[in-house]
């Protein structure tokens, strides 16, 4: 019986020394869409869109983040200050250490595009209880919908002329005007936007039918997983999109015979697309974005959206026709110059909104 309860007890001891050394997950905030998976017992996170961050709150001086990433670029903060750069890092735990007592937050944000693949975050661990903090919370909530300028393709580069190497190492969706629109009131945000896409025509017609607005009904770009019911409700929907509808010249095969086919199917797509939006987000402030290049076509193509939205009963709805831009960013793109102007342009106008008047 000595024998037998000596046994029990190890038992009992080894059991708690193990629980100990279990890592403990730490609750998050998600800032985009993602697929939960279980790997390995533990919940991991798939993402692809651009711009999708996680956030958590916690209290000692290290943190462990597990990622599994081949092809993006991400970035580490911690209380707000970048910490760590991981270029295309793969599978991989990153340690955090020597951070100091007392509580801190931590925040992993994809900074680049991939256009076909995924990621997946494994999430945030720390080694007790006791320091697992509750996730951020935020009263504020902004929707980024775009193309590659709200992606900010391309934005930190030196030039227009770049490879796609270059685009791939110089776009930099943390330092695009949609987060730093967002950054400006402490809102979260989320970010639905694709290069070279656009209403119904993308750049240059190819992708045919691959529109914007069919991808924006997935949560992952192979179109494997729908979008979860979150709880997700913005306060301010921002789209940008139309450059890609007319910024190059129609070829043949496609389904418009003339540019006035092509403006008549970009508006009445760009208003059912919107429909669907308010009937699903309508309470959201409306703010459709477009540029005055090519002679306002794209302009002219947002604003008569906007008309009709405002004809149809959608009286929260306004249009933002931003001009001199230098472009100077790969391919013709905004560049880190355009993207602070582009902030200044919507700070500005979002504050007048009740709910984002700015404190005094």
């Amino acid at each position: 019986c000595v024998i037998m309860k000596s046994l029990l007890l190890w038992a009992v001891l080894v059991s708690a020394s193990a629980a100990a050394d279990q890592p403990v997950p730490l609750e998050l905030y998600i800032g985009g869409r993602v697929v939960a998976q279980t790997q390995s017992g533990a919940t991991a996170y798939r993402y692809a869109w651009p711009g999708v961050y996680f956030e958590a709150n916690f209290s000692g001086d290290a943190v462990d983040v597990k990622v599994d990433d081949a092809l993006d670029n991400l970035y580490l903060y911690v209380d707000g200050a970048h910490k760590l750069t991981l270029t295309r890092p793969g599978k991989t735990t990153v340690s955090l250490k020597d951070l100091g007592p007392g509580a801190h937050s931590v925040r992993l944000e994809k900074a680049s595009e991939t256009q076909s693949s995924s990621g997946i975050f494994g999430g945030f661990y720390v080694t007790a209880p006791s320091q697992a903090l509750p996730a951020p919370h935020y009263d504020r909530r902004i929707e980024f919908i775009g193309d590659s300028f709200t992606v900010g393709y391309g934005n930190t580069s030196r030039g227009q002329v770049c490879t796609v190497t270059d685009v791939d190492e110089t776009t930099d969706t943390s330092r695009a005007f949609a987060p730093a629109t967002a950054k400006y009131f402490g809102a979260s945000y989320r970010i639905h936007a694709f290069s070279g896409r656009g209403i119904v025509r993308n750049y240059n017609g190819i992708m045919p039918g691959e529109t914007l607005p069919v991808l924006y009904q997935f949560s992952l770009f192979d179109k494997s997983a729908g979008v979860a019911q979150d709880g997700w409700s913005p306060d301010v929907l921002v789209i940008g999109l139309g450059t890609n509808d007319f910024s190059t010249p129609l070829h043949d095969g496609e389904p418009w015979a003339t540019r006035d086919a092509l403006r008549a199917d970009f508006v009445k797509n760009y208003v059912a697309f919107v429909l669907n939006l308010h009937e699903e987000y309508p309470a959201a402030h409306i703010v459709l974005m477009a540029s005055d290049r090519g002679e306002n076509e794209i302009a002219n193509g947002v604003t008569a959206t906007a008309e009709a939205l405002k004809t149809g009963g959608i009286g929260d709805i306004e249009t933002i026709i931003f001009t001199g831009l230098d472009f100077a960013a790969c391919h013709g793109h905004p560049s880190l110059r355009d993207d602070v102007l582009l902030t200044k342009m919507l700070t500005d106008r979002i504050s007048l909104l009740p709910k984002f008047v700015p404190a005094k």
